[in-house]
């Protein structure tokens, strides 16, 4: 429960990145929102916040292929209780629908 909680919160903050030039000054400052997802009654909400499209693939814990979605916004991708690896581009993470 502590593990899952945890990785919720890491979905939710975004990621910092920061240039420094040869003399330390600070040049920029540029946040990364990568796609999240988290549990929801009966499935799974996808989330992207770049303003592009992204490709999500669901497995059963099993391996097998549940769904294949593309997500502009946000989806919520109907599921029965299980659990289901989700993978994109940028991450591939664990979930358990309730």
């Amino acid at each position: 429960m502590t593990l899952a909680i945890a990785a919720c919160l890491a979905f939710w903050m975004p990621a910092m990145l920061s240039a420094q030039s040869a003399d330390d000054d600070l040049v920029t400052s540029v946040t990364t929102s990568a796609p999240m997802m988290k549990a929801v009654s009966q499935g799974i909400e996808l989330t992207v916040t770049d303003g592009e499209t992204h490709h999500f693939y669901i497995y059963s814990i099993t391996g097998q292929m549940v769904k294949s979605v593309d997500v502009a916004e946000s989806v919520t991708v109907d599921l029965p209780q299980g659990y289901y690896i989700v993978k994109c581009k940028d991450w591939s993470k664990k979930i358990v629908v309730r």
